[in-house]
């Protein structure tokens, strides 16, 4: 059984929290005392209460803990929600990152850091006329950074231009249209003073794409020392803020706290300043050689990291059933760096309860994974609050494990506790997104079934009432008819319900494969070619990561709509495929039909215009095809004409998008 738990508040599983939890846990590992994360932003809450979640507060009141460690909140009434709870439980707790009066903190040192920089910018590199990406409105280290930016500027004469001074939000994409902005305003600065390094990164590929060079013509400096700025050519100039201090620092107030000796209520660290390329350039070309050997193979981890996501990924998009789900994460954690995860589920969801309904109740745990393996699960459901079973608490005295919920809209079903031991990328937006999702499309086509199924016991019940009635044979036939009509409705509107696919309402895979084989198969003897066109949204994930989930959804129902308006004959056949993935099925069609109906859709999307800002290829949504017309003969099964058009879509897309490609012809067709 584990010892003393501490509870680790964050705003999420990043690089900058789990660099914080290192040197949590050094120090509490030390004395014995084990610590547990919980992201409180990937969390269901209720939109107009900013109020802590309420899965957050059943574990700290619940989970026995001795003590919390806080990151600062994105939500503005998280903070003070999260204080008073500590104060009616009269628990230990310390701050990071945030002063509130009579409360433990620990913090770094922005100021000297920021002074450093602005030395660094201003002294050494001679800078004049710089540009400021500011974070997020409010929050105090963007306050403070910029309020030692204009310090520092005041003092050496240089009046600061408010032309210049741009919102980034700390994140990459919103710097990056401001700086462009800026750009093609005709804005000629010489330096770009990011306040952290996501923000720093989107300034440098603004830059760059502006065709200006950093830092011959433009220096660059950011904030934080992530893991990006040694990834990023030249190498990003910033300030380490210590965060393993910070977080060893947070562990040994709260052990104090815990022995009942005096408390230091404020603990403020040194930062750092962390000189790379983006400011002082490479001298040498040994020097550049070495600096660009070192960036290789960071970005080369970084790259495998991300390929063992996007397998991820696609592997969970294919799942049909929770125990596939559970196979296919089984198979990658050791590839996404992960060394221990448990998946548990409530408990009612198991016996076909809904998704959707508030969350409570005992939850159980289906996958169990240590050690690089699977091991078979306790089968007895268990609170929430506790974590893991009875047989497998022991592990929450080794390491630090996250808690990742997962959601339903705005109900919580279940959490992956997780430790990640290894990799470049974390993985707990993946754990949180695609995992909640591909269970809900699970859970939801199950509890449909269950319903289903319940409708035609209830319908077979009544038939048989209706034939032990007597009273008259009209009435019984009368009532016998309607039963039968209701299970007919019942039985169709199951079959269209599966057959079509949730979000776009066109026919989904299930219905694609159906529908290719059956006329495959009646093509064998009349000898008529078929037609098939793969169609594939480009750089989809760049517009969901642009605009956001649910517009992406709206546009896979647009581009859904336009595929259904390109075919004229009834056989033909519109298909999601799977993502952004779309087909066509053309019976008796050859080459020229096939064309044809390619042609008529990108004219549809084109018209349509959808925007696109994230998409090198266009400003607007387009589309790769891939074309393979096939005549059925013995031996050759529907698979090949799929696998033929699959392949003219790879070429379609590797030759540069928004174009159609025809399996077996030489050239694709152009734009």
């Amino acid at each position: 059984m584990p010892g003393p738990l501490v509870v680790v508040v964050t705003t999420g599983v990043e690089e900058y929290h789990t660099r914080i939890l290192r040197g949590v846990h050094d120090v509490l590992s030390a004395r014995g005392v084990s610590a547990v994360a919980v992201s409180s932003v990937a969390c269901a809450r209720d939109p107009s209460n900013e109020t802590l979640p309420c899965s957050v507060v059943d574990l700290i009141r619940h989970s026995s803990c001795c003590g919390v460690i806080a990151t600062k909140g994105v939500i503005p009434g998280e903070e003070l929600a999260l204080l008073g709870l500590l104060t009616e439980l009269a628990l230990p707790s310390v701050l990071v990152g945030l002063d509130v009066p009579g409360a433990a903190s620990v913090r770094i040192d922005n100021t000297a850091g920021m002074r450093a920089l602005m030395a660094h910018l201003l002294d050494e590199c001679e800078v004049g006329r710089p540009v400021l990406v500011r974070g997020l409105a409010g929050h105090p280290d963007s306050t403070e950074r910029e309020g030692v930016f204009r310090e520092e500027l005041a003092r050496r004469g240089i009046a600061v231009d408010e032309d210049l001074v741009v919102d980034g939000d700390f994140w990459h994409d919103r710097t990056y249209r401001a700086v462009r902005a800026l750009l093609r305003d005709g804005a000629e600065p010489d330096a770009v003073v990011a306040l952290n390094d996501l923000s720093a990164v989107g300034a440098l590929r603004a830059l760059t794409d502006a065709g200006r060079r950093v830092p011959e013509q433009v220096v660059v400096t950011g904030f934080d020392n992530e893991r990006v700025s040694e990834v990023t050519w030249p190498g990003i100039t910033t300030v380490d803020q210590d965060l393993e201090g910070q977080g060893a620092a947070a562990g040994t107030l709260l052990l104090r706290q815990l022995d009942g000796g005096p408390v230091e209520e404020r603990v403020v660290l040194p930062s750092r300043l962390v000189l790379r390329g983006s400011t002082c350039g490479t001298h040498g070309t040994a020097e550049r050689l070495e600096a660009a050997v070192t960036m290789s193979a960071l970005t080369q981890s970084r790259l495998a990291g991300q390929d063992a996501i996007l397998g991820t990924n696609r592997a969970l998009l294919r799942c049909r059933s929770l125990g596939q789900v559970v196979d296919a994460l089984a198979e990658r954690l050791d590839h996404l760096g992960l060394g221990r995860c448990f998946l548990a589920i409530q408990d009612r969801l198991l016996d076909g309860g809904d998704i959707h309904a508030a969350p409570g109740g005992p939850v159980r745990l289906v996958l169990d994974f240590r050690g690089g393996r699977a091991h078979p699960p306790p089968s007895e459901p268990f609170p929430s609050h506790r974590l893991l079973p009875d047989a497998l608490r022991g592990e929450l005295g080794t390491g630090v494990l996250a808690v990742q919920a997962l959601t339903a809209g705005d109900a919580e079903f279940g959490y992956v506790l997780f430790e990640q031991t290894g990799g470049q990328l974390t993985v707990s937006e993946m754990l949180h997104t695609d995992l909640s999702r591909t269970l809900e499309a699970i859970f939801g086509t199950l509890q449909l079934r269950e319903h289903a199924a319940g409708l035609q016991q209830v319908i077979a019940r009544r038939t048989d009432e209706l034939k032990a009635e007597v009273d008259t044979r009209r009435r019984a036939q009368q009532d016998l008819q309607q039963a039968n009509l209701e299970l007919q409705r019942a039985n169709d509107e199951l079959r269209r319900s599966l057959m079509l696919d949730g979000l776009t309402r066109i026919a989904n895979r299930s219905a694609f494969e159906r529908h290719l084989d059956h006329h495959w198969r009646a093509q064998r003897d009349t000898g008529d070619e078929l037609a098939l066109l793969m169609v594939d949204v480009d750089l989809f994930k760049a517009y969901n990561d642009y605009y956001g989930h649910v517009r992406g959804d709206e546009t896979l129902c647009t581009f859904a709509a336009l595929l259904q308006q390109s075919v004229c004959d009834p056989s033909d056949l519109a298909c999601r495929y799977g993502g952004e993935e779309f087909t066509l099925v053309l019976p008796r069609s050859g080459h020229a039909a096939a064309r044809a109906v390619a042609a008529r859709f990108r004219a549809l999307l084109a018209e349509a215009g959808i925007r696109h800002a994230a998409s090198p290829v266009a400003g607007v949504v387009t589309a790769s095809i891939g074309v393979a017309v096939a005549t059925a003969r013995p031996g050759i099964g529907p698979e090949w004409v799929v696998e033929a058009a699959d392949r003219a879509l790879y070429r379609a897309k590797a030759l540069g998008r928004d174009r159609v490609a025809v399996d077996g012809v030489g050239e694709p067709l152009l734009p």
